[in-house]
């Protein structure tokens, strides 16, 4: 019995290894349309509809055509290793003695012979075949659309503004530069496609070249950044694209190109926006520049904010008049010379050119001129405001030049009253003609506390 099972199996893996070589005689065609901007690997089919191969599907009979379209690359694999690459369209040969097929040429009876070797072959494999032959296609187009952002703030050396904290989001594109390396490394020998989802992951959920393609914004941040005059303000990167792009591909493209077979192509970004901190700061320092570029400007500025004082002053709750008096300090202390010192030096310092990252010239600040002020009746002098600085009295109105008439007109500046047509009295003596005697005030009154006499 054993032995009659053994002639039957040998008999019967005759028969399969016959019919196998036979059905894998056709000669088939390879194509595949455009892989489009999600496939990176696809495995080519057979695109023939009649006369069809109806072996093995791993099987490419020799003399089969294989028509590569725009846009792929084309990898040969014989029994797992790669024999051939193409990087141009056009139709294409399979050339192996492998799978002989009968069909391959004119030459029948040398075709017949590999044929029968083949059979012989696959019988002593019990009908199996020997070999596995794959077309498989890689998509060399760019992959655009891949979005990316900054999880939280990263630091960046502005040359205007110094250290900030910005959030940067856009997107990149890169594409397969060597497919051997890509296929060896990455996608290996797939039963149908592999995806650039699959590669990259999302941005919820990312695949590690992704998260290195984001770790190493940082390191390209840090290269746009810096003083002038290669350093770039953070409000013009939306510009400067070229410049990223350059940046990050330093830093991706020799890893990814030696370990994975791809490179950064174009990287776009959509916006960069400052931190709350770095914002508030960069609204001070323009402002600062503002005021020192243009001196009407800081004018402005310094009247508004009087006139604010002001108006706080009044609404007091504790008093217009105990407000205005701490107003009138203020200005005693130094508001006002301050004022004049600041407004001073507006106009001698000149505006940085460069930036905080230049260097700054001492500016020479002239001392501003100290008012006499005005004495009050409670002794506090060189008071500059309206109100005494240490009884809060009001500035007493200035004396009215000319003299008075005995009417009571005053104020009078000729040789007769204004008022009463009287004429302007004599001066009185600086002191007695009898006695020589002189008041210490320097006020004679009418009759000489000395002699008596009648003065005037």
């Amino acid at each position: 019995m054993g032995l009659i099972s053994l002639i039957a199996n040998v008999a019967g893996s005759t028969f399969g290894s016959i019919s196998s070589q036979i059905q894998d005689q056709y000669l088939e065609f390879f194509t595949q349309d455009a892989l489009g901007t999600d496939i990176l690997v696809k495995k080519g089919v057979n695109k023939m509809e009649k006369g069809r191969n109806k072996g093995n599907t791993d099987v490419i009979s020799n003399g089969s055509i294989i028509n590569v379209p725009e846009g792929c690359y084309c990898l040969l694999v014989n029994n797992g290793e790669i024999v051939d690459v193409v990087d141009a369209a056009g139709a294409y040969k399979w050339d192996t003695s492998t799978a002989p097929s009968i069909l391959a040429n004119k030459n029948f009876g040398e075709n017949v012979k590999q044929s029968i070797a083949d059979i012989w072959n696959r019988m002593k494999m019990g009908g199996e075949i020997q070999q596995q032959q794959r077309v498989y296609f890689v998509n060399k187009t760019e992959m655009m659309n891949q979005n990316f952002g900054t999880p939280s703030p990263v630091p960046y050396a502005d040359p205007e503004y110094r250290n900030i904290y910005i959030r940067l989001n856009g997107t990149f594109s890169f594409k397969v530069e060597n497919p051997v390396t890509f296929f060896r490394n990455i996608s290996g020998q797939v039963s149908d496609v592999y995806t650039v989802a699959e590669f990259m992951g999302t941005p919820a959920q990312p695949k590690q070249p992704r998260l290195e393609f984001l770790d190493n914004i940082t390191e390209t941040l840090n290269k746009c950044g810096g003083p002038y005059p290669n350093g770039i303000m953070f409000s013009t990167l939306p510009s400067k694209q070229g410049e990223f792009r350059r940046y990050m591909q330093e830093c991706l493209d020799e890893e990814w190109l030696q370990g994975r077979g791809i490179v950064v192509d174009k990287v776009a970004i959509a916006s960069v926006t400052p931190d709350d901190k770095s914002r508030e700061r960069i609204e001070k320092v323009d402002e600062s520049k503002l005021y020192g570029a243009d001196g009407a400007a800081l004018n402005a500025a310094v009247a508004l904010g009087q006139t604010e004082a002001m108006k706080a002053a009044g609404a007091n709750a504790n008093g217009a008049v105990n407000g205005f008096m701490g107003l009138g300090m203020m200005n005693g202390v130094g508001g006002a010379s301050a004022t004049a010192a600041a407004l001073n030096n507006v106009q001698q310092v000149q505006p940085s050119q460069g930036g905080f990252f230049a260097p700054q010239q001492p500016a020479a600040v002239a001392a501003a001129p100290v008012a006499a002020g005005w004495s009050c009746a409670c002794g506090q002098s060189g008071n500059q405001g309206k109100f005494c600085s240490n009884c809060g009295k009001p500035q007493p109105a200035p004396v009215a030049a000319g003299w008075s008439c005995e009417c009571g007109q005053t104020g009078n500046t000729g040789k007769f009253c204004g008022n009463c047509g009287k004429p302007q009295p004599a001066a009185a003596p600086a002191a007695c003609p009898n006695c020589g005697y002189k008041p210490a005030d320097g006020v004679m009154p009418k009759f000489c506390p000395e002699c008596g006499n009648k003065i005037g």
